[in-house]
């Protein structure tokens, strides 16, 4: 068998193994085999050309849901690098498709911390692979610094470290479902976009040579991604038999409404009142703050979902979706503050 065809039991091939072997096992001479063991073994290039196909109708299904039941950031992006007007431009394709993994990278930041600190984990003996060495591996312990960085490869590696810890350790938190090669593909799409900053207008051949590298990462990245369609990001707005919330999944911008019964978690949904975003995974339901915020239009019509950018000069900076400028709520600061000292008393040793 060639050795550049990926293991059967890696786990990416697991949906597509379940296809082959939906109609059941094969019996040859009294011994039963799975379809899927059988083409690997037998046809290892056949094998990985089924499982591109399969990827290929996987990811056409996968659009919609994106469109549609993704956190509002994540969808409003890749669809305007499907169908947005520069979708046929290879320079503002590339640009589209780097805010959607970045904009995957700052919800999983925000889904993680956000679980970590409404559960209180302690996580002091978790350490973070940052790089290596002659002499192997490089590990570093959580600090401040790590957490608030505005550099989102720091960001990833925080992530990484979280989920290995909890399924190492047997905690299981919701964000075990992270499944740690979508971390390590989203670290290689980073840096492919660290190259691409290196040029500010990379030109229509740069740009087309760039998404050679992009586009087959970026479908195995998201492709792993389709738990965000349970991930109801949501802000408390009133109450009367039921809550009522502001919706922010879908690549519409509009305000959207709905009410929601939650249950035993009622009373906390309404403790957060209406200046907090919080996620309804499942059953689980935790505040985003403050890694994830909400910026007001002005007019009533809009509200954009904010990724927390970095800490500089006491202030907390975030960029709404669809504008470049950073921004502060300089109201909230001392929630941040708070907030970002109770991660740190779990985090830090």
């Amino acid at each position: 068998m060639a050795i550049n065809v990926t293991p059967y039991e890696d786990p990416q091939f697991l949906r597509f193994n379940e296809s082959l072997d939906e109609a059941g096992q094969i019996d040859i001479a009294g011994v039963m085999f799975y379809p899927s063991r059988v083409l690997f073994e037998m046809e290892p290039i056949g094998y990985v050309e089924a499982y591109q196909e399969f990827q290929d109708i996987e990811y056409e299904r996968l659009k919609d849901m994106v469109y549609n039941q993704y956190p509002s950031c994540i969808a409003y992006n890749f669809r305007l690098s499907e169908k947005g007007e520069g979708a046929s431009d290879p320079v503002r394709k590339l640009l589209h498709l780097k805010d959607t993994w970045e904009s995957i990278a700052f919800v999983l930041y925000a889904i993680v911390w956000g679980e970590i600190r409404h559960k209180g984990i302690d996580l002091k003996a978790s350490q973070i692979l940052v790089g290596t060495s002659s002499t192997g591996p490089i590990y570093r312990n959580f600090h401040t610094d790590r957490l608030i960085s505005d550099a989102l490869k720091p960001k990833i590696q925080n992530l990484k470290a979280v989920v290995e810890y909890s399924r190492a350790n047997g905690l299981g938190l919701k964000c075990e479902e992270i499944v740690p090669n979508l971390l390590d593909k989203l670290l290689a799409l980073q840096d492919i976009r660290n190259d691409i900053s290196h040029h500010t207008a990379p030109t229509r051949e740069e740009a087309e040579a760039e998404l050679l590298q992009v586009i087959p990462l970026f479908k195995e990245m998201l492709m792993m991604t389709e738990f965000l369609a349970e991930c109801k990001i949501l802000r408390f707005e009133s109450f009367a038999v039921r809550c009522r919330c502001e919706e922010f999944n879908g690549h519409y911008l509009n305000k959207e409404f709905g009410d929601f019964d939650f249950a035993n978690n009622q009373a906390f949904v309404l403790g957060l009142g209406q200046e907090q975003l919080f996620i309804k995974w499942d059953n689980e339901i935790f505040s985003l703050s403050p890694f994830l915020h909400f910026l007001k239009d002005g007019v009533g019509r809009e509200t954009y979902l904010s990724f927390f950018k970095g800490k500089k000069e006491g202030k907390y900076w975030f960029e709404p979706i669809t504008k470049r400028d950073e921004i502060s709520f300089d109201h909230l600061q001392a929630r941040f503050d708070a907030e970002q000292a109770t991660l740190i008393n779990l985090i830090v040793p």
